[in-house]
């Protein structure tokens, strides 16, 4: 696909939009200025005769939105496709190898499951997922949402999300014997991680040698000397530089021969703009690579490529 193409699939889907909805505006400009220019031309203005307009006008129009929405659904699908394939895809391939992307698969709840590391509440959705090789780090990647659904005393549902961002997981020849987490604080969808299965210990919370590191993050480790070797100062700063540099709260976990970070950010990558706006192309694609710059610092911060594959801690 190129731009060509791409653009006149957001053109399209942009005219229909502007078929649809510009009639509702105007039907509601003057449902709201015409009524009660009517009322005080007629029989007088009454405010409660008003609010009742109002009210039953805003229910229909929203009704009508969610149909027309609902109508144009094919055509957003397609432009939000038209978009990953022609930016998203040629951004990951020109950074990664062996990039294999599918916007619509997603990581495994059972996977995140298994860490052990976070709430998984009772409605979860993950898309965006993409694998690929960073030097010679093999990872993946997807956007996660996680939400509980919860019931009041008057029998309404509502929903709490408990997570909502990006969800990394660097993988290594060999496994860890050991298991930590390293959580920033505030990060509420963390819980603690019970008893290792495999090596039937406990995580323990422990301080590091940094007042600063253990003000804002919380460290779990099944062992004191494991946790240390792997944090060490310069660790450590990159973490933190890592946190900084970032909106949202973020949480490692290491767990067998993987590295899983958890960016809570409240955001989805790689997504679209809107398509009633003429797209820049070359500012998109420096969007879009800031996106996988966000999945390379951690590779080039903690030198991943260097220190976990020569660490002592491997089986």
């Amino acid at each position: 696909m190129d731009f060509q193409t791409f653009d006149t699939i957001r053109k399209n889907y942009a005219t229909k939009l502007r078929r649809i909805y510009a009639p509702l505006i105007i039907m509601f400009i003057l449902l709201i200025i015409g009524a009660p220019l009517s009322m005080l031309i007629g029989s007088g203005f009454y405010l409660s005769s008003y609010i009742s307009f109002v009210v039953i006008a805003f229910f229909v129009l929203t009704l009508l939105l969610i149909i027309f929405a609902f109508a144009s659904r094919k055509d957003a699908k397609a432009y939000k496709s038209a978009y990953k394939t022609y930016f998203v895809s040629q951004a990951l391939n020109q950074i990664f190898t062996e990039v294999k992307y599918n916007h619509d698969q997603g990581i495994a709840k059972e996977e995140l499951r298994a860490t052990d590391m976070i709430r998984l509440g009772s409605i979860y959705h993950s898309n965006d997922y993409f694998n690929a090789k960073y030097h010679d780090v093999a990872l993946r990647q997807a956007d996660v949402d996680i939400k509980e659904q919860y019931t009041d005393s008057d029998g309404h549902t509502y929903y709490v999300t408990i997570f909502k961002g990006r969800w990394m997981i660097f993988e290594f020849p060999k496994s860890f014997t050991f298991r930590l987490q390293v959580i920033q604080k505030r990060f509420s969808a963390g819980k603690k991680a019970g008893k290792n299965h495999e090596t039937g210990r406990k995580l323990k919370k422990i301080s590091t040698e940094s007042i600063t590191f253990d003000r804002e993050f919380t460290v779990l480790a099944e062992d004191d000397f494991e946790a240390y070797y792997l944090l060490d100062p310069a660790f450590i700063d990159h973490i933190e530089q890592l946190a900084n540099a970032q909106k949202g709260k973020i949480m490692l976990c290491f767990k067998d021969n993987q590295l899983h970070v958890a960016v809570y950010d409240g955001k989805d990558a790689f997504e679209p703009p809107s398509p009633m706006k003429e797209v820049d192309e070359k500012a998109e694609f420096t969007k879009t690579a800031q996106d996988i710059k966000t999945i390379t610092d951690y590779v080039d911060f903690l030198k991943l490529d260097r220190k976990l594959f020569s660490t002592q801690n491997q089986k």
